[in-house]
């Protein structure tokens, strides 16, 4: 009989050391997935503060002064992060974009209008990485 009963307190032993080796594994999975949670949210809100960067000239009336703001903000974006950079035809439809804004013709500063035609964002992570504008200056009349 005694032989029994400490076979019984050992098997009883092992099944609660079972239980809490696996209530501890259990725990440790719990909390990597919650830090795997916390990465993707953290991931995803930087993001979406990089994004907000640019959102605001997604529209179809730009100023000259703002789209010379987001062609700097542009530059520097590519300079300081190459792996997300963001291509654009700003030289292209406003070649006088990388003089001084003082050396910009007054009459442009004041008369020329763009709009954001196109805003590509890359298909892994979403973040915006091409932006293409055009010149929408309404035609000047002749008196």
């Amino acid at each position: 009989m005694e032989n029994a009963s400490k076979a019984l307190l050992m098997a009883g032993g092992i099944l609660i050391a079972l239980l809490i080796l696996g209530a501890l594994i259990l725990l440790a999975n719990n909390m990597a997935d919650y830090q795997n949670k916390q990465d993707v949210s953290t991931k995803e809100s930087q993001i979406a503060e990089y994004n907000n960067q640019f959102e605001p000239y997604n529209k179809e009336d730009l100023s000259l002064m703002e789209l010379k703001s987001l062609y700097n903000k542009i530059e520097s974006n590519n300079k300081l992060y190459p792996e997300f950079k963001i291509e654009t035809n700003i030289k292209e439809i406003y070649t006088d974009i990388t003089k001084d804004f003082k050396q910009i013709p007054e009459e442009d500063k004041q008369n020329k209008v763009f709009s954001c035609i196109e805003m590509k964002r890359n298909g892994v992570e979403g973040r915006i990485n091409e932006m293409k504008f055009k010149d929408v200056t309404p035609p000047k009349e002749n008196p």
